[in-house]
């Protein structure tokens, strides 16, 4: 099994095995895209080609992403149509991260896929992060692993979501809960 698919699967898999240099290769070839990304005039000729070299051209045109943002493994998120995520933008995807259509992510949102193994922590556990269409995700927000946020909901800015949010649902604090329905 393809190692990325692996790390989807949520198979736990050790960081100092042979199977993960793919994805070392991945993160230090990402690193450098995001180097050139956040170094570049915003809107220039620059700024296009280093998102496509960070998304190698996999990104579609309906997604507008500002800068500085930190995506170390750009392969293992898909967006939907219409999506915009403000700057300071933090995806550790290498667990995937499915982004549906019309989604607003507000500045210094973070997202995490991986967490490790308690007992060998060179081992990743990843579990898949989905937002589903028309979510709003609050200024500063922190999305962790496995987490499903329902269609329509919104996240208030701040808050540490642990858990799914039902559609339609505003949620907030930490650990983030139901505030009220829409």
């Amino acid at each position: 099994m393809d190692i990325f698919r692996k790390l989807k699967s949520g198979e736990p898999v050790d960081m100092m095995s042979q199977e993960y240099l793919p994805a070392i290769a991945e993160l230090q070839r990402a690193d450098k895209a995001l180097f050139h990304l956040n170094h570049a005039e915003p809107g220039s000729q620059q700024q296009r080609e280093a998102w496509d070299e960070l998304f190698q051209g996999e990104v579609p045109e309906e997604v507008t992403i500002l800068t500085p943002a930190q995506i170390d493994f750009p392969g293992q998120i898909t967006f939907g149509k219409q999506v915009f995520i403000n700057h300071s933008f933090t995806a550790m995807s290498i667990g995937g991260i499915e982004i549906g259509d019309n989604v607003q992510i507000g500045p210094h949102v973070t997202i995490v896929t991986d967490n490790h193994d308690l007992e060998n922590r060179y081992v990743l556990k990843c579990r898949t992060v989905v937002i589903e269409d028309n979510v709003w995700i609050g200024a500063g927000a922190s999305i962790m692993p496995g987490v499903r946020i329902g269609e329509n909901a919104v996240i208030a800015g701040g808050s540490v979501v642990t858990k799914d949010v039902p559609a339609n649902t505003v949620a907030g604090g930490n650990p983030a809960k139901a505030i009220r329905t829409l």
